[in-house]
């Protein structure tokens, strides 16, 4: 069977490639989950559980380091990069790299049993988690020395935003002071499975908890009071997709509706019916809300649109030539929305799509070696992606094709 590839690659703005690595796989199945991540001039790349520290202007590789099974996460500061490895196990470890020679500082064993749910970098360089011992804590990036640990329950894991670190358990959340630990506000008749997302400024509480008697509303909190600052209840589930400066976008999968919403008030600005990507991100500027639609049995072509960010009239609308694959985002870079989307016959390239934000007119196409199951980052100038092999797959040569 042939080998499986993975691929590193810098696209400059106006869709040439400035360059292409490849990065070393292990295994047949194991592919990275995780998008680039960007430190000063450096960008981290983690593949079958090797982290890989390339040089932002060239792609030559400075340093990789493997220290597990499989990374689950990626955080820098101030020099250092502290690496998560084999989180669901009783081996997870907690690692600080040295970012120029990836030389290790410090090893943080964490909890039995590994960690739940996501992690939560602090604005001073803290990271929070909460163990399979239920308790909340904050590891220090620098050092990997533990600030504060705190009983919370097990949950999906905590959030982080505005200095405070926030868990939720039982029906009720906790704000503690991401410093030391103390406990900020409690708020009660959260739902028993909260999910926590920070956006806006806010603390968005939805449910993870779907059926008969689960709530159904989406609540926004002050992270800084624990106050509860709005409602917004569709009478069904609701999936937060993101915000920018016109408003909060979010979707209900039941019924097919997307909504923005006043992130001050709670107050839906315009709602439209259709069907919204599976965990895609949308890219809201101040004048206009871009979106991949699309992809279910009822409305089965995949498509970018652009909608008046107003009144949620459609602007533009392109479609597709295949939906995208994993948590892909509409970026933002310059005059253009761009795009990653997936091959339309298997084995085939991955195209990165550019439309010009304004008329949705097709700008340029590069062409991915193989499938992009991560989503791409913008870097000055350009976008970073990394594509890899799903399984024994047969790679094809990355090549940038000018837009009819």
């Amino acid at each position: 069977m042939p080998a499986r590839h993975a691929w590193a690659t810098e696209i400059s703005t106006d869709g040439h490639v400035r360059w292409q690595v490849r990065l070393p796989t292990f295994g047949s199945n194991s592919v990275s989950q995780l998008p680039p991540v960007v430190t000063g001039g450096l960008a981290l790349f983690a593949q079958d559980g090797v982290v890989h520290m390339l040089r932002l202007a060239d792609g030559h590789e400075l340093w990789s380091w493997a220290g597990g099974q499989t990374v689950y996460g990626m955080w820098p500061w101030r020099g250092t990069v502290a690496v998560l490895t084999d989180q669901v196990s009783t081996h997870a470890r907690l690692t600080g790299l040295d970012a120029a020679t990836g030389r290790v500082r410090w090893t943080v064993r964490l909890p039995a049993q590994g960690l739940y749910g996501d992690l939560a970098p602090t604005a001073d360089g803290g990271l929070a988690m909460i163990g399979g011992n239920g308790r909340v804590q904050v590891a220090d990036l620098g050092t990997g020395r533990v600030r504060w640990a705190q009983p919370a329950g097990r949950s999906r894991g905590p959030a982080a935003i505005g200095g405070t670190v926030i868990a939720g358990a039982g029906g009720r959340l906790t704000g503690y002071d991401d410093r030391n630990g103390r406990v900020r506000w409690t708020l009660s008749g959260a739902p028993s499975d909260p999910v926590l997302q920070g956006a806006a400024g806010l603390m968005l509480v939805t449910s993870g908890a779907e059926g008969p008697g689960e709530p159904t509303a989406l609540t926004a909190v002050s992270p800084a009071t624990g106050r509860v600052a709005w409602r917004f209840d569709a009478g069904t589930p609701v999936t937060v997709l993101g915000a920018g400066r016109a408003g909060l976008a979010v979707t209900t999968y039941a019924d097919r509706r997307l909504y923005l919403i006043d992130p001050a008030t709670g107050r839906v600005r315009w709602h439209a019916t259709t069907f919204i990507a599976q965990d895609s991100g949308p890219l809201v500027t101040a004048t206009d809300v871009y979106l991949l639609e699309g992809g279910a049995t009822d409305y089965p072509a995949p498509r970018i649109t652009d909608r008046v960010a107003a009144n949620g009239a459609l602007r533009w609308v392109r479609t597709l030539a295949a939906q995208p694959f994993g948590p892909q985002p509409v970026l933002g870079i310059g005059i253009r929305a761009i795009v990653q989307t997936s091959s339309d016959r298997p084995g085939g390239t991955a195209p990165l799509l550019a439309f010009h934000a304004g008329s949705g007119q097709p700008d340029w196409r590069v062409d991915l070696p193989t499938l992009v199951q991560v989503p791409p980052v913008a870097v000055p100038g350009g976008v970073l992606v990394q594509a890899a092999d799903p399984g024994y797959a047969c790679p094809a040569a990355g090549v940038a094709v000018p837009a009819a």
